[in-house]
């Protein structure tokens, strides 16, 4: 860790990368004939990797957005602990596959997918969301905005966000595997 880097975003990077490499080994494990196939009603595994680049690409913009309008002179409270930092989001049900959430328009994806150009698209948006993510640091306290299903969210939440989402996902890449083998 660099001196004066906040530990909270070092944990969350680290997150972020467990769940990354958990992903990335789930696809590279998907059968080719199986990458574009989905049951009714769900998404092919390469949609899946359409929406969570859409996603945390939106993500990291909405970071750099909202810490544009911090004025340089705003006081930044503490904010969580880091020893908290996994769990500001415990409270919300991500994990839980008997909730169908439908994805609003603008991120549910098409029906023709070039996976090869998303996975670029994915790695290229977490290193976008780990630059808004460091450059905005504690200022991430001072940030809120509304998830589509949970509410309001701070800037950490939404970090967070990024990691949790995608573990949803990946619970779903392996139902859509089962379902179509």
């Amino acid at each position: 860790m660099l001196p004066g880097s906040d530990p909270r975003i070092a944990a969350l990077e680290t997150e972020l990368a467990r769940v990354r490499t958990a992903l990335e080994t789930a696809l590279d494990a998907v059968p080719e004939r199986q990458l574009h196939l989905a049951p009714p009603g769900a998404w092919s595994p390469a949609q899946l990797v359409w929406h969570l680049a859409k996603v945390e690409r939106g993500v990291a913009r909405m970071i750099e957005r909202l810490d544009a309008a911090i004025p340089v002179m705003a006081t930044v409270p503490p904010g969580p602990k880091t020893s908290a930092i996994l769990t500001v989001l415990d409270r919300y049900p991500f994990h839980d596959r008997t909730r169908k959430l439908e994805a609003p328009e603008a991120i549910r994806p098409p029906s023709e997918v070039d996976l090869v150009a998303e996975r670029a698209r994915l790695a290229d948006g977490r290193a976008q969301l780990l630059g808004a993510m460091r450059a905005a640091g504690p200022r991430l306290t001072l940030m809120r905005h509304d998830h589509p299903f949970f509410g309001a969210f701070d800037g950490w939440q939404w970090c967070l966000m990024v990691a949790r989402h995608e573990e949803r996902h990946l619970l779903q890449l392996h139902e859509v595997v089962g379902q179509t083998a």
